[in-house]
């Protein structure tokens, strides 16, 4: 009997024993686990959010570099072809239509020669034509020029226009490229002139005092880039232009060109225009900063600071050789 009792008392042991093993966390110690938990996920989850934006706020910094050289680039090889600068394009523009509007701000104005491109088949087949045998009239003689000078007048102006916030680009603003050539693809062959274009080089006028044509000219637009700085209020907006240059726009320190002034030299009797449109300073800041608040606030250090290109024009119309 002692022998039975003795394994009846044995055998209760073992049983509190396993189940004192199989016991569970205390609702205090889950409730610490859990907190201990979430602080670590939080932590972990906030350090991985942060470094997406941290990569993400450089890629623009490294995109807004890259697209403001490209910029700067393309507008100085552009004007470096034109043959005449306007330093206060104002008069010139207000008879454009459509151009510019109330968010759209002008900053360089030019006429450029568009050469012919060789490898358009209907180039190609309108050249290897007489003029006579397609033409007549005033078509003809349109013909006949535009066969010798090989190329046309294309009225090219560069501005910035603020982003809205709503729409498809993310900085504050965006340069635009307008153009008015002579001729559309289309109408080359047949030379059919744009709407509104008059030649700036006929008797009555000229490239400095140009006046539209009939009909309404088109709105030839297109982006050039994004994320251009907007003109700082509390910088000087006005004398950045060294001397003998007028800054177009006035008063502008974030997108704005330096259009060498012109001045006359009495020659033979004659007054001949010397150094107009000869030089050119283009200035190009952009700014990191977006409209997309996930990415968070860019510091002061990311706007860019400002480009500087000059260009000496290699073909200036009525300027006196040399001087």
């Amino acid at each position: 009997m002692a022998n039975k009792a003795d394994m009846n008392l044995m055998l209760g042991w073992l049983l509190r024993a396993k189940q004192t093993s199989r016991r569970g966390f205390t609702l205090i110690e889950l409730l610490v686990a859990i907190v201990v938990g979430s602080a670590i996920v939080g932590t972990m989850l906030y350090l991985v959010v942060e470094m997406l934006r941290i990569n993400r706020r450089e890629e623009i910094l490294t995109q807004t570099q890259q697209d403001m050289r490209r910029a700067i680039d393309y507008i100085t090889r552009d004007a470096s072809e034109a043959v005449h600068i306007y330093s206060t394009p104002a008069a010139v523009l207000g008879q454009l239509n459509d151009f510019p509007r109330t968010d759209e701000v002008p900053v360089l104005a030019f006429w450029r020669l568009d050469p012919l491109d060789s490898n358009n088949a209907s180039v190609r087949t309108f050249f290897n034509s007489t003029c006579s045998s397609a033409f007549s009239g005033t078509k003809l003689n349109e013909c006949n020029t535009l066969r010798l000078r090989q190329g046309y007048y294309t009225l090219v102006i560069y501005a910035q226009q603020r982003n809205a916030g709503n729409d498809i680009w993310g900085g504050k603003s965006r340069i635009v490229r307008y153009e008015l050539p002579k001729y559309t693809a289309t109408g080359l062959s047949s030379l059919t002139i744009t709407p509104g274009y008059l030649e700036p080089t006929g008797g009555t006028n000229t490239f400095a005092n140009w006046t539209k044509g009939t009909g309404a000219t088109p709105r030839n637009l297109s982006v050039l880039t994004d994320f251009v700085d907007d003109t700082d209020p509390n910088e000087a907006t006005t004398g950045l232009c060294p001397t003998g240059y007028l800054q177009t726009p006035a008063n502008a320190n974030n997108f704005y060109a330096c259009v060498r002034e012109g001045t006359q030299v009495n020659r033979n009797g004659s007054n001949l225009p010397v150094g107009s449109n000869q030089t050119l300073i283009v200035f190009l800041r952009g700014n990191t900063a977006t409209e997309n608040s996930a990415l968070g606030s860019f510091s002061q250090a990311g706007r860019l600071p400002t480009l500087k290109s000059e260009v000496l024009i290699r073909g200036v119309i009525d300027k006196q050789p040399g001087l």
